[in-house]
């Protein structure tokens, strides 16, 4: 596992890497804003630029934006990102697109992105299956803060939703639990930041459980094992997470994957960090493997 850094030192939470015409792009927050850094090797991040290619155009979308993920689809670049007010009762996605294929050129809003029920929504990604182009995402299934769990719905087109939300995962487990109390309190049982991949022909969905404000945030994952994404019974959730505390790191959570190189990303802290601090996390990439129903996470 190797911490990433650019040349600015950034440190970021929710990592989000992806790959394009064989060069690799890092999108993240700060301050509100949305960079992009542009390398030709996960290496080369080290002296890399960062670009800012975001700015928010409006109160309604310029506070908490969380989780950006860059998104090349039919030859158009998008981000998905969660934004509010300022009152976090308001978080919901949204879509920002420059209309061409080069990431780095200037993003603008098109508006929110959201399911008939526009309820608090954060951690939108894009799942591609033989029967259509899909969006999971973490968020709440009524209107108060007690429980994040994992919805999936149909995409119309980039930036739209087509019909209704359905819920895919929620945390059952201990191990998905731990930090929160599942009261109206603002420390909910979480189930977020997941993220589509195929591995060997098969479809998985990784995402975070427990409080990504602790040492037990972990990464596990559910699998698509029947024929229609939307139907719950087509999902099988792991019974233990695929990547939770070890020797060098804790807290380790919301990843993002490359696919060709078997790549994952994700944040943690040192286990001998004196303070787990938003300020302290550190992005982490590793490789990855699947054996049988194992996933190796080196």
């Amino acid at each position: 596992m190797k911490i990433l850094c650019n040349s600015q030192g950034t440190q970021s939470r929710d990592p989000a890497l992806t790959k394009y015409n064989g060069k690799y792009y890092w999108l993240y927050a700060a301050d509100s804003r949305l960079y992009i850094v542009e390398s030709d090797s996960i290496d080369g991040f080290e002296t890399a630029e960062s670009h800012l290619v975001w700015t928010p155009e409006s109160e309604e979308w310029a506070h908490e934006v969380w989780a950006p993920e860059l998104h090349v689809l039919d030859g158009v670049c998008y981000i998905y990102v969660a934004c509010d007010d300022g009152n976090n009762h308001n978080h919901r996605m949204y879509v920002l697109s420059n209309g061409c294929d080069d990431p780095l050129a200037t993003y603008k809003n098109l508006g929110k992105i959201t399911d008939p029920t526009n309820k608090w929504a954060i951690d939108g990604n894009i799942l591609h299956h033989k029967t259509g182009r899909y969006i999971v995402w973490s968020g709440w299934e009524g209107d108060e803060n007690i429980e994040q769990n994992i919805y999936i719905a149909k995409l119309k087109s980039p930036t739209e939703i087509e019909g209704e939300r359905v819920m895919i995962s929620r945390p059952e487990y201990d191990w998905e639990k731990l930090g929160g109390t599942g009261t109206v309190d603002g420390s909910p049982f979480i189930n977020e930041g997941p993220f589509a991949f195929e591995e060997a022909g098969r479809t998985f969905v990784a995402y975070s459980g427990s409080g990504s404000w602790t040492e037990h945030y972990c990464i596990a994952l559910l699998e698509l094992v029947g024929d229609d994404p939307m139907n719950p019974s087509s999902w099988k959730k792991q019974q233990r997470p695929v990547l939770s505390r070890n020797e060098e790191f804790m807290g380790c959570g919301h990843c993002s994957i490359i696919e060709e190189d078997n790549l994952i990303f994700f944040h943690a802290w040192r286990t001998d960090a004196q303070r787990i601090e938003w300020n302290t996390v550190y992005p982490i990439c590793a490789k990855y493997r699947l054996e049988g129903d194992e996933f190796i996470i080196e």
